[in-house]
Order: structure tokens, then C-alpha cells, then sequence
């Protein structure tokens, strides 16, 4: 019975370390899996976080844009009016000259008729 009692011992610490091994084994397989699970909902909250990023740029980019064309439809609208200024102008001063030459035209035909009256015998009425 003596020999028998130490290689008990030994068995039944031999299967303690055993279910000691295997219970540390599992929490650390059970604290990865939990880590990786934490990992994986970080992960998913940084892609959400990067579209919410991505999104709100591509919304600056397009107010960005569109206030980029409406300058320059207010410039093409400057210009536009510019030139129909220009053109208003040209029109005022054309018009000026026209008046200008038919004012002279009359004055030509007053004085012609000036001097054709002058000429001639007026005639009793």
C-alpha cells in the first residue's frame, strides 16, 4: 500500500494540472473570442464613422460646387449685363447720331426752303 499512495498523489496531480491547463486554456480562448468580438464592434464603429466622414465631404463637396457655379452664373450674369450695357450704350449713341444727322438734315431743308422762299416772288394769299 505504500507504493500505491505516491502514484495516487502523482495521478491526481497530474490531473489537476491537467483541468488547471485546460481551464486557463479556455478563458484565454473565451478572452480572445470576447476581444475579438470587442475588436470586431471597433471595427464596425470605425467603418461607420469613416462613410459618416466620407459622406459629410462629399456633401461639402457638392455645396462646394454648386456655390462655384452659381458664382459663375453670377459672373456670366455680370457679364451679360456688361455687354447689354455695352450694347445699350452703343445703341444711346447711335441713336444720338441719328438724331444728330436728321437735325442737321432739317436744319439743311430750313435753310433751303429759306432760300427758295427768299428767291422767289411770294404770291398774295
Amino acid at each position: 500500500m505504500r507504493v500505491g499512495v505516491p502514484i495516487f498523489l502523482f495521478l491526481a496531480a497530474a490531473g489537476f494540472h491537467t483541468a488547471l491547463t485546460a481551464s486557463l486554456e479556455s478563458a484565454e480562448k473565451e478572452d480572445t473570442f470576447v476581444g475579438l468580438e470587442q475588436l470586431s464592434e471597433l471595427q464596425k464603429r470605425d467603418q461607420e464613422e469613416f462613410e459618416a466622414a466620407q459622406m459629410s465631404e462629399a456633401v461639402q463637396d457638392e455645396n462646394t460646387e454648386e456655390e462655384n457655379d452659381t458664382q459663375e452664373e453670377d459672373m456670366t450674369d455680370r457679364d451679360g449685363n456688361v455687354e447689354a450695357d455695352q450694347h445699350e450704350s452703343e445703341s444711346d449713341e447711335d441713336v444720338d447720331g441719328m438724331r444728330q444727322k436728321r437735325e442737321h438734315l432739317e436744319a439743311n431743308v430750313e435753310e433751303a426752303d429759306e432760300t427758295t422762299n427768299l428767291g422767289s416772288p411770294r404770291l398774295p394769299g
